[in-house]
């Protein structure tokens, strides 16, 4: 999903500047989280590299398979993945969706914080950890955590553009660039 970062981006903003100004930030929110489940689907992803299919029918493709899924498609919606369609983009829907409800989160003074750690953190360090970074932060966090055993010991929190890597892996990585000046 990393790599679609920077292309889901101007939309997400877009579409949270949209749903904030129609005030449908949830149910956007809501499409957008299952449009994301459908994108990341591997049967749906192989459509996206099937040359043969122009972009109109891909695009009806995917509304039809959003459709039964029970994804309202009003005509926002339409345009949204039949834009995504034309510019070979609907494989970021992930991304997108991920930019759009950070954006939600903080128009609301909340956000999602990510912890990967080497062992499974306890509920004291995830409550040290999430009153820090609201205390940092001044926003009402949200904590979700990921083991990763190749960090050795320690974590890295991320918060939107904020990245803190204390683990052990990063504190060794940080020391060869400094040998090597």
């Amino acid at each position: 999903m990393s790599d679609f970062e920077t292309v889901a981006r101007p939309y997400a903003r877009a579409l949270f500047e949209l749903a904030a100004e129609e005030r449908k930030l949830q149910q956007w929110q809501d499409s957008l989280q299952q449009a994301a489940a459908i994108a990341a689907d591997s049967d749906m992803q192989a459509m996206f590299e099937q040359p043969a299919l122009l972009s109109s029918e891909l695009a009806e493709l995917f509304l039809s398979v959003a459709a039964a899924a029970g994804i309202e498609a009003d005509a926002d919606f339409s345009n949204l993945i039949s834009l995504l369609a034309e510019n070979d983009r609907l494989a970021a829907l992930p991304a997108i969706n991920q930019q759009f409800t950070t954006l939600k989160q903080e128009a609301e003074g909340a956000i999602e914080v990510m912890v990967r750690s080497a062992q499974e953190l306890t509920a004291e360090q995830q409550d040290k950890i999430a009153s820090s970074m609201a205390k940092r932060l001044g926003k009402e966090v949200s904590i979700t955590t990921e083991i990763d055993a190749s960090l050795i010991a320690g974590a890295i929190v991320t918060a939107g553009d904020l990245v803190i890597d204390g683990s052990a892996s990063g504190q060794m990585q940080k020391l060869t660039i400094a040998l090597n000046k």
